[in-house]
């Protein structure tokens, strides 16, 4: 499972590789990915699934953030194996049909399209989480790309054949990239310091009620602590009325930009342990993550991120000014940050765009 580096601005002179991306619109994550990864791809078409289906499939997303036995009732739900047909079907809204023995490659963002359209057409999916329960196996797609061989591993024990899955790096928006390496020496260089430190908390794109009332509370005994906050609320000005002075988007790329630009002064950050545990796995951020853990790959990439020293529980929000003093004192933030740097490749979104534009190299493949 090796990657074939390909010079990118020559493809895209190449390019005639038919290859459309499809897109969940379910939470951020799963869509950041894909969005990551058309960055590189601007010429290809991106279709959003509508229907009865999708409708309920989004709105169960964001119900299981409610809290309590909503959370606890989604969180079993989604631990299931392979989607049934009729949930396929509820899905389907013409998509199976659409492409069927499709000659080009469809690329998805989530496990339940790549389930939908691999029976039909070559499906190229994208699973940028490090873990991967049973639900993330999708046997019959084509390729899955996975960030580590980790969770390569995960996911063949469920049924996905090695030569299916292509081991790309972990996916980072590419926006940050740039300011990565200078953010980093910047964060160990205030660590040292008597500088107030700069906490960014994150919303998840499913609100979870326990998950605001965490960062309102952590914040302020941030702010209480002495240190600055900055609050990223996403893109849902309604649901971010809760968190007092944080930052509402009109889009994931606005979001994005605005991260990239405030990266250098951000020394850690709290959220759930979504798709944004790779910059503490890669880029060197620690991270503190919201409890309880919502969803199916939450506490799987919290333990893989604990366990190589790079993240640690939110446990007690109205103390976590003191707890930041503490770890600064004692040296933890700055082994945190030693642990989450240059450990992994960070290039995962562009080694997909080149493996999908190296298929141009042999059309008979398409």
């Amino acid at each position: 499972m090796t990657t074939t580096i390909f010079s990118l601005p020559y493809l895209l002179l190449k390019q005639t590789l038919s290859l459309i991306a499809i897109c969940s619109e379910i939470g951020r994550g799963h869509p950041n990915y894909l969005d990551s990864v058309l960055s590189y791809l601007p010429a290809v078409k991106k279709i959003i699934p509508s229907g009865f289906g999708w409708t309920l499939a989004r709105q169960a997303y964001h119900l299981g953030a409610k809290g309590g036995l909503f959370t606890a009732l989604y969180n079993l739900s989604r631990k299931g194996a392979t989607p049934s047909k009729t949930e396929l079907s509820l899905l389907d809204s013409g998509l199976r049909a659409r492409f069927h023995n499709y000659q080009g490659i469809i690329l998805v963002d989530h496990p339940l399209l790549a389930h939908l359209l691999a029976p039909v057409c070559k499906v190229a999916y994208i699973h940028g989480e490090i873990a991967a329960p049973k639900t993330a196996a999708v046997p019959s797609a084509w390729h899955t790309f996975v960030p580590l061989e980790y969770t390569a591993k995960l996911l063949q024990a469920f049924g996905v054949k090695p030569d299916a899955l292509f081991i790309t790096g972990l996916v980072i928006e590419p926006e940050l990239l740039p300011v990565a390496e200078s953010s980093f020496k910047i964060r160990l260089q205030r660590y040292s310091s008597k500088e107030p430190l700069t906490i960014a908390f994150f919303t998840s794109g499913a609100y979870p009620l326990p998950h605001l009332r965490a960062i309102v509370t952590a914040a302020e005994s941030a702010l209480n602590a002495g240190h600055r906050v900055i609050i990223f609320a996403g893109t849902n000005k309604t649901k971010a009325k809760v968190l007092p002075s944080a930052l509402v988007f009109n889009s994931r790329q606005e979001e994005n930009l605005k991260t990239a630009e405030l990266f250098s002064r951000i020394d850690l950050f709290v959220a759930a342990a979504h798709e944004r545990t790779n910059w503490a796995i890669g880029l060197g951020l620690p991270l503190f993550a919201l409890l309880p853990h919502i969803g199916p790959f939450a506490r799987g990439n919290f333990w893989f991120a604990y366990e190589k020293g790079v993240c640690l529980p939110l446990q007690e929000p109205k103390n976590f000014g003191s707890t930041i003093n503490e770890h600064r004192r004692t040296g933890r933030l700055t082994q945190m940050v030693y642990s989450g740097w240059n450990q992994y490749p960070l290039n995962g979104a562009k080694s997909i765009a080149q493996f999908l534009l190296s298929q141009n190299q042999n059309p008979a493949d398409c």
